[in-house]
């Protein structure tokens, strides 16, 4: 019997890795208007936006598609008095949307974290192995909504993975 669980792939977005220290952080949000998460594993938003917090001083934002590049005409290393690396991503990572009722019985087959909600809530990210591949987790409501940011070459893999482990594809002869 299938699990309640929805996968969605192809979530139009652009995104980009930022990379800087204390004082290109804060120009950073300055120029994005947007808080830098300094926590580990959170997420901040801001119209739209999202910055997912990879490690001490590397971030993940997340902007819709559409939108003008945030940071045209924007970051200025020189006002900010230290350089800062942007790199443009959008094309690297595919974001698969998972959703349903039974969608942490699923996720917990495939990650080894924590996925109970007072462990792993909105606001809240994780990069982590998923199915023998890695990726960026987040959960998006109370109600089992979920993001997988996963690297495109292993997106069509994590997609079927996901619909079989859900008993909606073909299973694996044995």
């Amino acid at each position: 019997m299938p699990y309640n669980v929805t996968v969605a792939t192809g979530m139009a977005r652009r995104m980009y890795v930022l990379r800087g220290g204390v004082l290109a952080r804060d120009c950073i949000a300055r120029t994005l208007r947007i808080d830098v998460p300094v926590t580990p594993n959170t997420v901040t938003f801001s119209s739209g936006k999202s910055l997912l917090w990879l490690g001490p001083e590397e971030w993940l934002l997340n902007v819709p598609e559409g939108e003008e590049d945030p940071f045209i005409g924007g970051y200025s290393p020189i006002e900010c008095e230290e350089t800062a690396v942007i790199v443009d991503v959008s094309d690297h990572y595919t974001v698969i949307s998972i959703g349903g009722s039974e969608s942490v019985d699923v996720l917990s087959q495939a990650c080894g974290i924590d996925l109970a909600p007072e462990s792993f809530s909105p606001g809240q990210c994780a990069r982590c192995a998923f199915a023998r591949t890695t990726g960026i987790l987040r959960p998006l409501d109370d109600r089992g909504g979920y993001e997988l940011i996963i690297e495109s070459s292993y997106a069509k893999y994590a997609e079927q993975w996901l619909t079989r482990a859900i008993g909606k594809g073909p299973t694996v002869p044995a």
